[in-house]
């Protein structure tokens, strides 16, 4: 669904030139819960934000079912982001004057949705995560858990067909965090509706739970374990 070719990614930090990626193949099926993990400085944050379209390779290609993303234009790929794309961030991100319903409806109300279709399908989502009864609560009135519980129902709300978690339970206790972990992976299995789920973690506890454990070293693969051969 999801594919890496070949890319490569340089910054400058310090007036001097550092390799994030080099040269790194991957791809990411439907129906596949995919951890990236690395210690500090592996490429692990770059990755993630060259899959979603928020960085843009200095060679290699980003691919979609096929088709090249990363040359798009900045409309273009907004556009795929909103659709293609459901973002789940380490600090939730969700506003604190809204309701959990109205964070969840916020992508749909963006996109030119109604708002009571947006609150009846976010309403929906909210069940599905477990949080059906804390639809009126705002951020403040939930636990960590709940707000990443939220924060994923969110970001399920234009249906995509890739999910990119960016250390999700980085602040979650124990429990939390493993009834996420469970969570992500009903996305990517989900027979209705299968996903290519790819979360970056350090949690080695987390990584265990997912179908594919990819490693990165140095901005390289240094080990792919679970991979289905293509």
């Amino acid at each position: 669904m999801l594919e890496l070719s070949e890319v490569s990614k340089s910054y400058t930090v310090g007036g001097r030139e550092v390799r994030a990626l080099d040269r790194v193949s991957l791809r990411f099926d439907a129906g596949t819960f995919t951890a990236v993990v690395g210690p500090s400085g592996s490429g692990k944050s770059t990755l993630l934000h060259l899959l979603g379209t928020l960085d843009a390779p200095d060679s290699g290609s980003v691919v979609f079912r096929g088709e090249p993303v990363d040359g798009l234009g900045e409309q273009r790929q907004a556009a795929f982001r909103r659709h293609t794309i459901g973002f789940v961030f380490q600090f939730f991100n969700l506003l604190p004057t809204l309701s959990a319903w109205e964070n969840v409806a916020l992508p749909s109300l963006l996109d030119g949705g109604t708002l009571r279709g947006a609150r009846a399908r976010a309403v929906d989502l909210l069940d599905t995560v477990g949080l059906a009864d804390r639809a009126e609560h705002r951020p403040a009135q939930l636990s960590g858990g709940q707000m990443q519980r939220v924060a994923v129902a969110r970001a399920l709300m234009l249906d995509p067909p890739i999910v990119l978690a960016d250390e999700p339970s980085g602040n979650l206790d124990t429990h939390a965090g493993d009834e996420l972990m469970a969570l992500l992976a009903r996305l990517a299995h989900d027979g209705d509706r299968q996903r290519a789920v790819v979360m970056v973690t350090h949690d080695q506890q987390a990584a265990a739970g997912t179908d594919r454990v990819v490693t990165l070293r140095d901005g390289r693969v240094a080990d792919d374990t679970g991979r289905e051969a293509p």
